[in-house]
């Protein structure tokens, strides 16, 4: 086996990190890595999740999401908001004659929210930072919480389980079902 799979030893910590890094670095990065490591985490290892919320520039956040699917991290909560961090909106000159000028107290901004495993986090915020960083105010924030638990309400599945995404024949059949198993189909016409 190569250096560094889960099949090399019991699983520690140590290993566990080093296998997530090299499975979200893009040139180093394959599938049945990833499905060897999730495959052989023992159910007693709990894994730490994280929220990773990042307040952006509007503008920003078509570049921000191309960054970030290429660590292969899907899932995400995205919301318009309006806010204001140390530039306190926006101040314009008043015009001629005028007593004082114009000014929006609020931005807009987007606010993305990722659950991610602990080990993902540092990539994540370095795309992020990547897809962002102009060095003007008004860039940003970056904040990282942590999860105590989740839940998929479909399914029931508590953790990892619930975040973890599932593949196409889950999706599609369900985990319950085998891809033999013929779903009975329902017509408009009430058949």
């Amino acid at each position: 086996m190569s250096e560094g799979t889960p099949h090399d030893g019991p699983l520690d910590e140590e290993r566990l990190h080093l296998v997530i890094r090299q499975e979200m670095d893009p040139q180093r990065s394959t599938m049945p890595g990833m499905l060897r490591l999730w495959s052989s985490l023992p159910p007693h290892q709990a894994v730490c999740l994280k929220e990773v919320v990042a307040i952006i520039r509007p503008q920003r956040w078509s570049h921000t999401k191309l960054r970030v699917q290429r660590l292969r991290v899907q899932a995400f909560t995205q919301t318009r908001v309006l806010g204001r961090g140390r530039e306190r909106g926006l101040r314009y000159l008043p015009r001629k004659g005028a007593a004082r000028g114009m000014g929006i107290q609020y931005l807009p901004k987007r606010m993305i929210s990722w659950i991610v495993e602990e080990a993902q986090v540092e990539p994540l915020v370095r795309a992020i930072i990547e897809a962002n960083q102009t060095g003007q105010l008004g860039d940003g924030k970056i904040f990282v919480l942590p999860v105590e638990d989740a839940v998929r309400l479909r399914t029931g599945e508590r953790g990892l389980e619930a975040v973890r995404a599932q593949g196409p024949c889950d999706m599609i059949w369900g985990t319950q079902q085998s891809p033999s198993a013929t779903p009975e189909v329902a017509y408009a016409s009430g058949q």
